[in-house]
């Protein structure tokens, strides 16, 4: 199945898509390049309208090699914590009666993922971005609630907690990774930046 139709049937009719998704055969790497492509296509929106953004406001010399390349290190720590997160909910799925699938657990949140990466399209609007990102991502979480019991097999009376749990421990790890890398790229650029003032004065 294409991506766009894929995208199109979890996120219009995700009761119907979420058992024929439990069916088919996956692999690590069709679902990597699938939420690759998605999320990519969501950080180039964002790159869009960070620069219509600043250079409505006339700060344009906020740099557009910066906010590209703070969208290729979103981009990147995405899909590394989507990756992260499956091993994870993986291994929580006994505990709510599930299956300790790792592929499954990726295909669950691959495609719940769909959510936000399709409403963050809208970030090239820039002030329907963060509005739009929010409701993917509530979106999102209600996709995981429905696609637990046909991935990893969480009976449907457990899904719920099932969902907040991972949900939860996401937020967490992105908050955490995220902080980390964004603390080394800012002292590196301060670095970068104190180095060539030095360097100007002599």
């Amino acid at each position: 199945m294409s991506i766009v139709n894929r995208a199109k049937n979890i996120l219009t009719s995700p009761k119907t898509e979420w058992p024929i998704i439990g069916a088919e055969p996956a692999t690590t790497g069709g679902l990597m390049t699938y939420a690759a492509i998605l999320s990519g296509i969501a950080q180039i929106c964002g790159i869009i309208g960070a620069l219509l953004l600043s250079g409505a406001m006339g700060a344009v010399g906020m740099g557009t090699t910066f906010v590209v390349a703070s969208a290729v290190v979103s981009w990147l720590l995405g899909l590394a914590i989507i990756f992260i997160m499956s091993i994870i909910a993986g291994a929580l799925a006994p505990s709510f009666d599930g299956q300790k699938d790792n592929l499954s657990a990726l295909k669950l949140l691959v495609y719940a993922g769909t959510a936000v990466w399709v409403f963050s399209f809208l970030s090239i609007i820039p002030i329907l971005g963060s509005i739009a990102a929010l409701i993917g991502f509530a979106y999102a979480i209600y996709l995981i609630y429905l696609g637990a019991p046909h991935t990893v097999r969480v009976p449907e009376a457990k899904s719920g907690g099932y969902a907040a749990v991972v949900v939860i421990i996401w937020l967490i790890l992105y908050f955490i990774i995220t902080a980390v890398v964004v603390g080394a790229l800012m002292t590196g650029m301060l670095g970068s930046a104190a180095m060539g003032g030095a360097m100007s004065t002599y």
